[in-house]
């Protein structure tokens, strides 16, 4: 229960995702523009963020330029809010990002929220030329960087991993106090720099031991910090109802997972981490797709279970919750589908029947802290 005596949190948002425009093995063309319609049925559906994820150098074509696509959709869409989820910070000059970011918070009229990630892979590393055992501390100095660039003065910088002299970067974003920062990680240090430097945190994965670690660490780590602040986990759901497309949902995030495991072979990330490591034959760490799918089954199993989840994040003000339902397809029309099935079947009745607050705006402009490392 929450302190007021309500169930769940008293602020919950839905979002959808995690946007990648991967192909299928079988598939010559990117789905890039997929993301169009697809931020558009989201929004009619009730979604309150589209967010969209960054790789760079994947044989199927994983999106390496989120905030670009995040531009077409602020052009064709009105209230959803566009989520990066995530940027691959420690890849980013933060005067150049913090302008990528401000013209898109623009375009879309203040809807954009910047996810943040230190990254894992080291062929991305190596591919910007950027050591990856400095990545804690890029990400880090690059949030810092990033609030500085916001206020739209001009301003000097010498830092560990950054300097420059008499920046001013314009335009200014849309909202005062410059756009929201998520971070996401899992490892204690991640979820620190989380509690220092972040306005919300995203759970990559939602796995329940991930999250109540998450959560733990991060309430230690805000306690005394009245700011807004939003929590936020990944659930990968599939709607066996019809007009959920399950088939070709399980068919999409088998290839997505393939194409993971293999990449993360060795290393304690996101393979590592659901107990088993990837098998030589391109087949998955531990057999059958449904096993790491978090939610699947009717309608009202994916309530229930989506209901449990926010019960046992009652103490937290805000909370976040973004479906992870769209995995490479060949079919449009089938996730076009699958968003409006999961909107009206169970996000619709999540609002109604929960007895939580409607979502206030996740981006209600954050008072930001000051950086630790100041111009001179």
């Amino acid at each position: 229960m929450s302190p007021d005596g309500r169930r769940g949190p008293a602020q919950v948002s839905f979002g959808i995702g995690l946007y990648t425009g991967q192909q299928r093995p079988s598939e010559r063309r990117h789905h890039y523009s997929d993301a169009v319609p697809l931020a558009r049925a989201a929004e009619a559906a009730g979604f309150d963020v589209f967010w969209a994820s960054e790789h760079h150098g994947l044989v199927d074509g994983y999106l390496p330029a989120p905030l670009v696509l995040l531009a077409a959709v602020a052009a064709a869409t009105t209230t959803i809010e566009l989520g990066a989820g995530v940027v691959v910070g420690p890849l980013c000059h933060p005067v150049r990002l913090a302008e990528e970011a401000s013209v898109v918070d623009n375009l879309s009229g203040g809807r954009l929220l910047l996810g943040l990630g230190a990254g894992y892979l080291p062929h991305e590393f190596a591919l910007y030329g950027v050591d990856p055992t400095q990545r804690g501390a890029r990400l880090d100095e690059l949030v810092q960087v990033l609030r500085r660039c916001w206020r739209a003065e001009p301003f000097s910088w010498h830092g560990e991993h950054f300097s420059f002299n008499d920046a001013l970067v314009t335009p200014a974003p849309v909202r005062d106090g410059g756009i929201p920062i998520w971070l996401g990680g899992y490892a204690p240090g991640a979820l620190d720099r989380v509690g220092r430097h972040a306005d919300g945190h995203l759970v990559g994965r939602g796995d329940p031991d991930l999250v109540a670690a998450s959560a733990a660490r991060l309430r230690a780590s805000l306690a005394g910090d009245d700011r807004p602040f939003t929590f936020g986990v990944n659930l990968s759901v599939v709607l066996t109802d019809p007009g959920g497309n399950a088939e070709s949902a399980l068919a999409g995030f088998a290839a997505q997972q393939a194409t993971y495991e293999q990449l993360q072979a060795g290393t304690d990330v996101y393979a590592g981490r659901i107990g088993g490591q990837p098998v030589a034959d391109g087949g998955l760490a531990l057999g059958a797709i449904t096993r790491y799918v978090h939610h699947l089954g009717s309608a009202t199993d994916l309530v229930d279970g989506l209901t449990a989840v926010l019960d046992g994040l009652a103490g937290w003000s805000r909370v976040h919750l973004a479906l992870r339902a769209l995995f490479p397809d060949e079919e449009l029309g089938a996730q076009l589908e699958r968003v409006e099935r999961l909107g009206a079947e169970v996000v619709a009745p999540l609002r109604r029947h929960l007895t939580v607050c409607t979502p206030a705006p996740t981006h209600e402009a954050p008072t930001p802290k000051p950086p630790t490392r100041e111009a001179r």
